[in-house]
């Protein structure tokens, strides 16, 4: 294709296919990031509302507050994803929140995980906000598969973000 032509082609497409989620990192330590048009306190209602995560998340089949103290609480959850190769995966996480800025997570404890642990982040910006999930996980899972489960946890995370950010922007 003619450099010309591709350039009229990239700048006349329409500006939803240019945008997608910023993904880095690799290998189970990941950053996404997106710009949201919507506030601070909408995007918090939105991502804080753990208890109907499994009616939109694209890899959780349940989710559940079992305790809450102040701003630390217990949540239960079960995966069911590619990267689960289609096995219920359950975890118990500890989180600290810190509204309406994120919240913090790590693992308790979990089925086929040896670790987990990450943040979300919702910091204003012009118009919006950048919403950003920093997210390290080492699965229980072989050698072999892991590349696998990596290319499938990393299309989780863009979907994760595709998805709050049509929730978030929603009127």
């Amino acid at each position: 294709m003619r450099p010309i032509l591709w350039l009229a082609l990239v700048l006349l497409a329409p500006q939803a296919t240019l945008a997608k989620p910023l993904l880095r990192g690799s290998q189970g330590n990941y950053m996404v990031t997106e710009f949201v048009a919507t506030t601070p306190q909408r995007a918090w209602a939105i991502l804080s509302n753990f208890n109907n995560q499994a009616e939109w998340a694209p890899d959780i089949s349940q989710a559940k507050v079992i305790s809450r103290s102040g701003n630390n609480l217990e949540l239960q959850q079960t995966y069911r994803a590619g990267y689960t190769f289609g096995l219920p995966i359950k975890a118990k996480l500890s989180i600290s929140e810190q509204p309406p800025k994120g919240f913090s997570y790590r693992l308790i404890s979990g089925d086929r995980l040896n670790s987990l642990q990450g943040r979300w982040s919702i910091t204003p910006v012009a118009q919006g906000v950048q919403l950003k999930h920093q997210m390290q996980v080492d699965p229980q899972v072989p050698g072999p598969l892991r590349p696998f489960y990596y290319e499938q946890q990393e299309k989780n995370l863009r979907q994760w973000m595709i998805i709050l950010k049509r929730r978030m922007e929603a009127q």
